[in-house]
């Protein structure tokens, strides 16, 4: 006999005298069952925390030919793909009641980025079509909530998958990326 079969033979004899009794099948385990020295919490998780409660992002949107910020809820930790749903959307009932209105018309969507810090927007043919003034107040919209978030410098737009120049604050085509700056004009009062 080996010393490993040996040692695997005093293993078994140990643990077949430990008085742990053995079940022919699976049996539920009542709380009156669970050893008061057994921890009554789960142990903590090895997978990272996440937050789904939403968090307020601040959304730009229009009063009368200015921008005007407003609070939105939006999935945390505030992303660019979670302002743009915010700005999409649109404000509120109560909001539209106190005349704040969106200039966004048509679908507008996250291309990709420039940089890590200049979020790439794709606008669709519909843009175009519109005033040059509501164009402005869209870009701002825009420009505004996207350079919101953290790490978020500038703005660049596409139409329709092609990048282009755009109209800035003060009716000048910039191809960008665009801020804040840009948009002085319209932008929010104080």
């Amino acid at each position: 006999m080996t010393s490993r079969h040996f040692l695997v033979g005093c293993l078994a004899l140990l643990l077949g005298s430990c008085g742990i009794p053995v079940d022919d099948s699976a049996r539920p385990v009542g709380a009156d069952d669970i050893p008061s020295s057994v921890p009554s919490q789960s142990p903590p998780s090895t997978q990272p925390a996440v937050d789904p409660s939403p968090s307020s992002v601040e959304v730009f949107f229009v009063r009368e030919a200015r921008l005007v910020a407003v609070r939105h809820e939006a999935s945390a930790p505030p992303s660019v793909v979670s302002v743009i749903a915010a700005v999409v959307a649109g404000p509120t009932e109560a909001e539209q009641v106190d005349g704040v209105r969106t200039a966004l018309t048509g679908e507008v969507r996250l291309a990709g980025t420039v940089t890590a810090s200049v979020p790439l927007i794709d606008l669709t043919e519909s843009f175009a079509q519109i005033e040059l003034e509501e164009q402005i107040l869209a870009l701002g919209q825009l420009v505004f909530t996207l350079t919101a978030v953290p790490g978020v410098t500038g703005v660049s737009f596409a139409l329709s998958g092609r990048p282009v120049e755009v109209p800035t604050g003060d009716g000048t085509l910039e191809r960008g990326p665009l801020g804040r700056d840009d948009f002085t004009a319209i932008a929010p009062p104080g």
